[in-house]
């Protein structure tokens, strides 16, 4: 196989996967987080909530451990983090809940949240 066709295979099999994992993530974003939270990606809106902060590009102003732990377990990412969680808390009058959320499923939305 030469060099260029390999290349194009390559290229062609990361934008399917990127595709895969987006349209994943977009629909986990938006029974998970989005009844609460606006998320755009590359300009359109994956959901529109209202309640909680906007996480448009938070995965790359966060520490993706912090990140990880409170989507799954906020109280204990307040206390583990505290200094990441007072640095950037808003001021928002409802709590975000603990939610069922699987380590796939937040690597999804990790990737969204870039």
């Amino acid at each position: 196989m030469n060099n260029t066709l390999f290349k194009s295979l390559t290229i062609l099999i990361a934008c399917t996967m990127s595709s895969l994992l987006y349209a994943d993530g977009a629909e986990t974003f938006k029974k998970k987080c989005g009844i609460c939270h606006k998320l755009e990606v590359d300009g359109s809106a994956i959901a529109s909530g209202k309640t909680g902060p906007v996480l448009t590009g938070l995965a790359s102003k966060r520490p993706v451990d912090y990140l990880k732990l409170y989507m799954s377990n906020p109280d204990e990412a307040k206390k583990k983090f505290a200094d990441v969680y007072n640095a950037n808390k808003g001021n928002y009058s409802i709590k975000m809940p603990k939610i069922k959320v699987s380590d796939e499923e937040i690597e999804e939305i990790l990737a969204l949240m870039k």
